[in-house]
């Protein structure tokens, strides 16, 4: 199993960190504890606040207070007001006349993404742009879907008493659900290649099957952005599903028993490798 993170059983500071981001969330929680004074623990480093929360940490009652401390935060709010949020950028798209929304270039291969346009037979100045256009996409699909994972993480969060989310944007870890990690990735379609193996029963298959589209979705990640570490996977089956329709559907699941997921990673360098992680999954369909 790669990288689960179990704190219901163990925490260290890295991990602290990780839930905790930066000092003032560090004071926040200690704050809420009896024998901590704030105009103290401001003085303190963020890794002295940390190394604190280690030494006093109890999963029961650390839950409750990260919870309460999460709906106060910027991250919270953002997520309820997410449906309004994703409308705005989406007519901002269409305004710009960016075209179809899908990445210019896959993460970590900008280099690729210029050299290929180099051998193109346009002038300088039209590769430059090609280059500006690439960016603005590249970018305001990054934001898109931030505003789209609050918004997903909040309607999840409110549904599970059993999460601990991160108190922070933190790469690579979104929820602890029951004390393990996992990071959250929604999807727009569970991969051209499941659609293709399963042809026109594919969403069928999709509903009654959702470990394979889990499976699918690792074996087939982009390797730029490649992860074998347990994963709360979002996956969209219906381009046009309502927000209505996603929160009843976020309010009808219940994450208590993760898929335990078998997959194969052609890698560019080392070849095929085997992996072996949990997840859960959610579909999202009409």
């Amino acid at each position: 199993m790669n990288d689960i993170r179990d704190i219901k059983r163990t925490i260290n500071q890295d991990i602290v960190k990780k839930i905790f981001s930066n000092k003032a969330n560090a004071v926040a929680f200690l704050e809420l504890y009896d024998g901590y004074e704030r105009r103290a623990l401001i003085k303190q480093s963020s890794n002295e606040l940390f190394s604190e929360i280690v030494k006093i940490w109890n999963y029961n009652d650390a839950k409750d207070k990260i919870r309460h401390i999460f709906k106060s935060l910027p991250k919270f709010q953002n997520g309820l007001n997410g449906e309004e949020n994703i409308a705005i950028l989406l007519e901002e798209w269409r305004t710009l006349g960016l075209g179809k929304l899908n990445w210019p270039f896959s993460q970590g291969q900008f280099d690729s993404f210029v050299q290929t346009l180099n051998t193109e037979n346009n002038t300088r100045s039209e590769k430059d742009e090609k280059v500006k256009l690439a960016a603005v996409k590249y970018r305001r699909i990054k934001e898109l879907n931030t505003e789209r994972n609050d918004f997903l993480e909040t309607l999840v969060f409110l549904k599970n008493d059993n999460i601990i989310p991160t108190l922070s944007h933190i790469r690579g870890v979104d929820f602890f659900i029951d004390g393990v990690s996992y990071d959250q990735k929604v999807s727009r379609s569970p991969t051209n290649e499941f659609k293709r193996d399963f042809g026109e029963h594919w969403k069928t298959t999709a509903i009654e099957h959702p470990e394979k589209v889990a499976e699918y979705l690792y074996k087939y990640q982009d390797e730029g952005r490649f992860g074998a570490n347990p994963r709360l996977l979002i996956v969209y089956l219906d381009e046009d599903i309502s927000p209505i329709r996603i929160q009843q559907i976020i309010e009808n699941t219940n994450l208590v028993t993760p898929f335990t997921i078998s997959f194969d990673f052609n890698h560019k360098v080392i070849g095929l490798k085997t992996y072996r992680t949990e997840a859960f999954v959610i579909l999202l369909h009409n």
